[in-house]
């Protein structure tokens, strides 16, 4: 028997005029996979709920480097920052966005009061996060389907405990939601070669952004003022007291050398020579440590004025004029490429096959 042999047709040798051939005759299938897609994507995208974002840029003082400051200059070009290791604060700013992040900070800001671009809420910065910031669909879904297999946990509870203040010792439940919402919507960036500062808060009414953004930027500078004149400040009331107390001692004892001198003005004894002489004496003294403490006090007051920070805003925090996203029709467009490519990878899966058996062929 003779064998027959099968001749190979164009499409057969050429995968790529193949697909095309595919595609055109298989051009009903994207007639509804494209407005499907479509719809399914204009859906999931409707669900999310608009966003807003306001940034603040912050310039914080430098510090005099002094000799190093060339080299420190040098190292920063090449994204090294060489002033955490030169400086003696504990908190530099390539920390502040892990104090931005931390609970002690955010409780903070708890009570900040914040309001509605359409004016139907006015309160807190929590209750706001509480009662009307909007999750998605799926978000839901999932927080209640973890709520059934989760064990309910109490905080504990804590003797003498004030209803009024919240205890970052011990969180509720809801204060550890709102406060890791806050840590999604809140952002600091530092820019390691100028050192700037970039506060970012999202939030989904515009006005609520805005004052959030100004609220953080002060709540920051407020922080590192603290602690940066923690020291100043407590020596500068300890010589206010002891300079106060030391001019009272002062004002007694100059009283009672008048009272003293005018009483024996006419008696020229010994006696009361020698005792003027010491009510003088401890007169002087008491003046002279009034003068010294005065002295300290002034130079502390020098000392705290030199320590606190200045920030300079280099953007202030202002309503954002539109939203930040989601962006709806990129969303939309890339479900539409990515079904498209989808649907190609499986309509053209055997010439795909043949154009990667060619090229392995060919090495």
């Amino acid at each position: 028997m003779e064998e027959t042999k099968t001749i190979p047709t164009a499409e057969q040798t050429n995968p790529i005029k193949a697909m095309f051939v595919t595609l055109w005759e298989r051009r009903k299938v994207f007639y509804w996979l494209w407005p499907a897609t479509f719809v399914a994507a204009c859906a999931l995208i409707l669900c999310v709920p608009r966003y807003y974002t306001c940034e603040v840029l912050l310039a914080p003082e430098a510090q005099n480097a002094g000799a190093s400051g060339s080299l420190q200059s040098l190292a920063s070009s090449f994204g090294f920052d060489m002033r955490s290791m030169t400086s003696q604060d504990a908190v530099y700013p390539q920390l502040y966005p892990d104090l931005l992040a931390s609970p002690d900070f955010l409780v903070k800001l708890f009570d900040t009061q914040v309001s509605t671009a359409d004016g139907k809420y006015e309160g807190t910065y929590y209750d706001y996060l509480r009662t009307q910031h909007k999750f998605v669909f799926w978000k839901r879904l999932k927080y209640k389907v973890r709520s059934w297999f989760t064990p309910k946990e109490a905080a504990p509870v804590l003797k003498n405990k004030s209803d009024k203040q919240v205890d970052v010792f011990c969180l509720t439940k809801a204060q550890w939601n709102v406060i890791e919402l806050m840590q999604q919507n809140i952002d600091c960036k530092i820019d390691k070669k100028t050192d700037a500062i970039t506060i970012s808060v999202t939030a989904q009414d515009k006005l609520v952004c805005a004052i959030m953004a100004d609220s953080v930027c002060a709540a920051l500078q407020d922080f590192i003022t603290e602690y940066r004149t923690v020291k100043n400040r407590t020596d500068l009331r300890y010589y206010e007291d002891v300079m106060n107390s030391s001019y009272r001692e002062y004002q007694e004892a100059s009283k009672k050398y008048i009272r003293f001198v005018d009483s024996h003005s006419g008696i020229n004894l010994e006696q009361y020579r020698i005792e003027a002489q010491n009510l003088e004496t401890e007169m002087q003294l008491k003046q002279s440590a009034y003068t010294s403490f005065q002295k300290q006090y002034l130079a502390t007051q020098a000392r705290l004025q030199e320590n606190t920070p200045v920030f300079t805003v280099l953007q202030s925090a202002s309503v954002p004029k539109k939203h930040s996203g989601p962006k709806r029709m990129l969303f939309v467009l890339a479900m539409l490429v990515l079904a498209t490519g989808a649907a190609f990878c499986v309509l053209c899966k055997d010439q795909l096959a043949a154009l990667m058996l060619a090229g392995n062929e060919d090495e």
